[in-house]
């Protein structure tokens, strides 16, 4: 394996624009492989603490209807241009996962949740990085909207489960460049004990 190659995708990998993000998403193959990458995340205790769910073209009405239901759940009294907004965020990006976070208690395992956050943290990178190596560009979002009990219900999440985020996938065409990002130098330093 290349390691200039592989940072080099690290590097040049960026969030799309929604409203640019455009047909063709990955297709089933692709999609597949995606989330076997996300599978490849560190795992510390085989808690698989993250499953990937699929919202298919078929569903995007259903999913905008669940939108509509967490908006009348956080406001109470969303105008009219609050409710249709949130039913054309359903419509938004050719291909649309959402990584589900299954945590597992301390009366369950030893490992503290912020490891099994990493974990998922991890697999969502895995999944943008490998379809950004496949020529997709991405946008991870998220919102209050998400997290309500109606979209938790509506998606039929277990007591263990949160949502984490949306991962959009399809073409630009012309990826956005990217922001100053730190250097090395910025991050790293060597421990000198006392």
């Amino acid at each position: 394996m290349n390691a200039h190659l592989l940072v080099e995708i690290i590097r040049s990998r960026t969030s799309a624009s929604l409203k640019l993000m455009k047909a063709p998403g990955p297709n089933k193959e692709e999609i597949e492989l995606i989330v076997e990458a996300a599978a490849a995340a560190p795992d510390h205790g085989y808690l698989h603490p993250f499953r990937v769910l699929e919202i298919t073209t078929d569903a995007r009405n259903d999913l905008g209807d669940l939108f509509v239901k967490a908006v009348e759940e956080i406001q109470d009294e969303p105008t009219e241009e609050a409710l249709t907004r949130a039913r054309e965020k359903a419509h938004k990006g050719p291909v649309l996962l959402v990584l589900i976070g299954c945590f597992h208690g301390s009366d369950e395992t030893r490992i503290p949740k912020y490891e099994q956050m990493l974990s998922a943290g991890a697999a969502m990178q895995n999944m943008v990085l490998v379809a950004h190596a496949m020529g997709y560009a991405s946008r991870i979002t998220s919102g209050d909207s998400a997290r309500s009990s109606a979209f938790r219900k509506g998606l039929g999440l277990s007591e263990n489960e949160e949502f984490l985020c949306f991962i959009s996938l399809g073409k630009v065409d012309e990826a956005r460049p990217a922001k100053r990002r730190q250097e090395a130098r910025d991050i790293h330093s060597t421990w000198m004990p006392e």
